[in-house]
């Protein structure tokens, strides 16, 4: 893994948000991971190896969403504020590192996290990235997470992973049970998210 500038966490909001800094380029970029995620469980090709960003070129500061990985305790409060409660911390937590402007790549429920901080600050985001984004769960969806809803079924690789920043497996597999318990309600906490990003102005791909 290429070498951390810096690692901290900030109090946000009632939250400890654990963050990790690489590079020092003039392009900031925000990643965002996914349920239970890090940036080291996902976003690990931009961050090491042959595919790595230019940390010359670029600025990450990979977080970890309250409630998850080491922005806990409290662990994760569901429900319809969760992603709102998300995009506020994130978006103090730039302001607290004097970031005005910067880009976001989300993976998976992080990019849910990124489509809504460029809806509401779009003075803010400059551009997205959303990789494997859903804005509404359908049964094939929904049917692929709980083929993994098991994390002794996980590939060894991925687990260890994310034991880097979990206590246990334990602690993984009561995470992991919780947000697919979520991920069934989702539809109910968001009807309108199909049509709810039309504001965006930034460059997305």
């Amino acid at each position: 893994m290429s070498e951390i500038i810096s690692k901290t966490c900030v109090d946000v909001n009632g939250w400890s948000v654990w963050y990790e800094k690489f590079g020092s380029g003039p392009k900031v970029v925000l990643l965002i991971p996914g349920a239970i995620g890090t940036g080291r469980t996902d976003f690990k090709e931009q961050l090491k190896g042959e595919d790595e960003l230019d940390y010359d070129k670029f600025t990450l500061i990979a977080v970890e969403l309250p409630g998850w990985g080491r922005s806990r305790p409290p662990v994760r409060k569901y429900g319809t504020g969760v992603y709102d409660n998300d995009v506020q911390c994130l978006h103090t937590l730039m302001k607290e590192l004097n970031y005005n402007k910067y880009s976001i790549i989300g993976w998976s429920d992080g990019a849910n996290v990124a489509l809504r901080m460029a809806t509401k600050y779009q003075q803010s985001v400059e551009s997205l990235i959303l990789v494997s984004v859903y804005t509404y769960v359908t049964n094939v969806t929904l049917k692929l997470l709980m083929s993994s809803q098991t994390v002794n079924d996980w590939n060894k690789h991925k687990l260890e992973a994310y034991l880097r920043s979990y206590e246990s497996k334990d602690v993984i597999q009561q995470l992991w049970t919780r947000y697919i318990k979520f991920i069934e309600y989702f539809n109910q906490y968001y009807p309108e998210s199909k049509n709810a990003f039309q504001s965006i102005k930034c460059k997305t791909l």
